[in-house]
């Protein structure tokens, strides 16, 4: 039986998704959960993507496999969120197909993040702060140069750096309300940091720092000068992953 769950986290106390030694993962937290409920210890909790340290998530997919159990997925649910900590919740489960993987099986993955122009010690640990004036039109321009299949070298970390880095990016998109930036991405694929390299460097233009154009030659030239600004992991948040 293979079961996929729906899950929210604040990422803040978390050295990210994925388990690692001596530190404290929300990928290690569910899986130890899920063994205790079922006592079983070879299960695995299989992730759609590994988000980094300091970074949250809406709406994080992630399934496991199980020979067979009489309980259904509401009481998975309820199950799963009676032992794990507070700052980590299941939305919702679902039994599906054997070949199901949350990772594997994604089509595109979308993340979000956000930057307040007003500070406030009650929102410090999930907005990027800027007291800068920031020029959303060139916001815009930046996102628009985004779409579309490039590739994202210059946008990712470099021990993470694979043979291939072209990503095809569907959403690339800024939003503004009173106090708050908001943006918004969506790939088939992302390299380590890019997405925070990215809003970082779209930052930077915005301040006159950095051209458009030279902002468009580091998106269309992977040799092109780096002057590559990472924004913090606090502001971001894996929005959401389509199957």
């Amino acid at each position: 039986m293979n079961f996929k769950l729906t899950i929210s986290y604040d990422g803040s106390n978390f050295s990210g998704w994925q388990i690692q030694p001596n530190e404290r993962t929300v990928q290690y937290e569910i899986q130890n959960a899920i063994k205790e409920i079922f006592q079983k210890k070879d299960i695995k909790l299989y992730g759609s993507g590994r988000t980094d340290s300091g970074v949250h998530a809406i709406n994080q997919t992630a399934n496991f496999l199980i020979e067979n159990t009489n309980m259904n997925e509401k009481q998975i649910v309820d199950a799963i969120n009676s032992k794990v900590s507070r700052d980590i919740y299941i939305l919702d489960c679902q039994k599906t197909n054997e070949n199901f993987n949350s990772r594997y099986s994604a089509k595109n993955r979308e993340y979000l993040y956000k930057i307040s122009r007003k500070y406030t010690p009650f929102i410090r640990k999930y907005t990027w702060y800027q007291n800068y004036s920031l020029d959303f039109h060139k916001l815009q321009e930046c996102s628009e140069i985004i779409l579309g299949e490039h590739d994202f070298s210059n946008f990712c970390k470099s021990i993470s750096l694979q043979e291939k880095n072209f990503c095809n990016i569907s959403k690339s998109i800024w939003e503004i309300t009173e106090d708050t930036f908001f943006y918004k991405i969506k790939s088939n694929r992302f390299l380590h940091h890019m997405v925070r390299m990215l809003v970082g460097t779209m930052v930077e233009v915005s301040k006159n720092r950095i051209t458009v154009e030279d902002f468009y030659n580091m998106i269309n030239n992977p040799n092109a000068n780096k002057k590559i600004v990472t924004s913090p992991a606090l502001g971001l948040y894996l929005y959401k992953v389509d199957y």
